[in-house]
């Protein structure tokens, strides 16, 4: 089969390696689209290692091509499924009590790590979920970014009719809005850029604020009858933005900060106000299996529309280009197509 191997970092090597091989409880997948997420990224860059030589690839779908004999579902050939491609060991204390999303060795050498940038994968029967029927492939391969914001918005516990501020229309910050809007709240989207402000706003967005020319707090609080906002999430890098989401919080609000920082910000709160307005902080990292599940039934179901984030389909031949146009603010998802 073929397959996209990361070497080092900035080195992708096309290679013809052997088909694998399943275990009984194992599925073989040949893959259709898998999405170039912000791991991607980094591990092409260089800025998160794991190890070398590495398959990369975790926003994938794809059809089943072979089950195992002690596979208990009904996956017959030829059903087309999303991947779970962050392995969870099921051992650890994280993933007994139900954090798998913190799995203590879903990254360790030995454990199958990715994968999403191979011709066909063999996978555990539980990292399988089919796609209900009227989802496409392409669609189904973002049940991954979809189910970290289903985590991100359960993390802040965000309630039907709560307004909620998202810092960051990038493809994670759109996809929060469209969730958000699923969980009935009232979504204020902020981002310097009007392209994607205008996506907000075609999505759902109550309203579109450019952080750049206005005031955030000032129309927050005139929006809220001068409380803020319930909740907000922090989906990009831009330091300002968090120092925007705490001005803009309500007493009592709840803050998500979504995003991963290349360095260590100082934080811009001190302990007294966070002390005197009762401020709930948190942060949220990836998904578990039951986030991972509702993201296909949204999907399904049309309450989050992915159509609009795809901005590029690549290739094997193409796919260092498509990595780089991926870390760029011109794209949304780039989606790797597999070759038969």
């Amino acid at each position: 089969m073929k397959a996209a191997v990361l070497t080092a970092p900035e080195k992708i090597e096309l290679q013809e390696l052997e088909k694998p091989q399943i275990k009984p409880r194992e599925v073989l997948v040949k893959l259709a689209y898998c999405g170039i997420c912000t791991l991607e990224q980094r591990l092409f860059s260089g800025a998160m290692k794991i190890y070398y030589p590495l398959i990369p690839g975790h926003e994938a779908s794809g059809i089943v091509v072979e089950k195992g004999s002690e596979v208990l579902a009904d996956y017959p050939t030829g059903t087309p499924v999303a991947l779970d491609l962050v392995t969870r060991c099921g051992e650890c204390h994280y993933c007994r009590t139900g954090k798998s999303n913190h799995c203590s060795n879903r990254f360790k050498k030995g454990q199958k790590v990715l994968g999403g940038f191979g011709q066909y994968i063999a996978v555990n029967a539980s990292q399988v979920f089919p796609i209900p029927q009227g989802l496409s492939l392409r669609e189904a391969a973002f049940s991954e970014p979809v189910s970290c914001c289903i985590r991100s918005l359960k993390r802040v516990g965000l309630s039907l009719g709560e307004d909620l501020l998202i810092l960051g229309a990038g493809p994670m910050g759109i996809l929060h809005l469209q969730v958000a809007n699923a969980m009935g709240a009232r979504v204020f989207v902020s981002d310097p850029e009007e392209k994607r402000r205008t996506l907000a706003k075609s999505l759902g967005a109550y309203k579109t604020l450019d952080p750049s020319k206005e005031d955030l707090p000032e129309i927050i609080k005139t929006e809220t009858g001068g409380r803020g906002v319930d909740v907000a999430i922090v989906t990009t890098q831009a330091k300002a933005a968090l120092v925007s989401a705490f001005s803009c919080l309500s007493k009592t609000g709840r803050i998500n900060v979504y995003t991963s920082y290349g360095d260590k910000p100082d934080f811009p709160m001190d302990a007294n106000t966070l002390h005197r307005e009762e401020y709930l902080i948190t942060g949220s990292e990836g998904r578990t299996e039951q986030d991972f599940y509702t993201a296909l039934r949204l999907l399904a179901y049309g309450k989050v529309s992915v159509k609009p984030l795809i901005s590029r389909e690549v290739s094997y031949s193409d796919l260092s280009l498509g990595i780089q146009e991926a870390m760029t603010t011109n794209t949304y998802r780039v989606l790797l197509v597999h070759e038969d």
